[in-house]
């Protein structure tokens, strides 16, 4: 893989819709990561609170981030025009995306309970899923999950390189004071988006 010939392409994508592409995935971030905004509320709330965040982030990161994975590969495949009503095109199969990320979720839990490397192993492992899903949403769990397994054999350390690859973006981002991250969010959801389109 030419990880830089990736990141360079996804440059262009993200340059090509950029202002489109920062409203879609600040928006998916809110229902996906809702859990990551919990120490601020609870600093004026109460502890309890964050519960409900991490209810709010079970509940919806599936069915949104199948919705994002629509949107990203109109972006890559550059065959339809991405639109923000593309995060809520999987609502009608909400149990199977609800499913896939409890499932996701419970097999990297076991995986770190060995230790911390193997969850991440499983993490890369099965990171391919929801873009399988997003593609063919008749494929069940098992299969999104056996395919990307499948996918990832041979791929797992690369992938992992390409994150790391990012530590510097994420570095601005945080100098920044999160400004950065409206670009830097979209830059490498799109470079991942292009990932799995070259290795499938």
């Amino acid at each position: 893989m030419d990880r830089a010939y990736i990141k360079s392409k996804s440059k262009q994508q993200l340059k090509e819709n950029l202002v489109i592409s920062i409203i879609t995935v600040f928006i998916a971030s809110i229902f996906i990561d809702a859990s990551t905004f919990k120490n601020g509320i609870t600093f004026f709330y109460d502890e309890g609170s964050s519960i409900y965040f991490d209810l709010f982030t079970l509940l919806f990161a599936g069915v949104f981030t199948a919705g994002l994975n629509k949107f990203l590969l109109k972006i890559v495949k550059n065959s339809e025009t991405p639109e923000i009503k593309d995060l809520f095109s999987y609502f009608n199969i909400y149990l199977k995306t609800l499913g896939l990320y409890i499932t996701i979720g419970i097999i990297a839990f076991i995986g770190t309970l060995l230790f911390i490397v193997p969850g991440i192993i499983l993490l890369i492992m099965f990171s391919q899923s929801f873009f399988i899903l997003a593609e063919n949403p008749s494929k069940s769990i098992k299969d999104c999950i056996i395919e990307s397994k499948e996918m990832m054999y041979g791929h797992k350390f690369e992938y992992f390189v390409l994150q790391l690859s990012f530590i510097g973006w994420y570095i601005l981002a945080v100098i920044t004071l999160g400004i950065a991250s409206f670009w830097v969010n979209p830059y490498v959801k799109i470079t991942n988006a292009n990932y799995y389109l070259e290795i499938k």
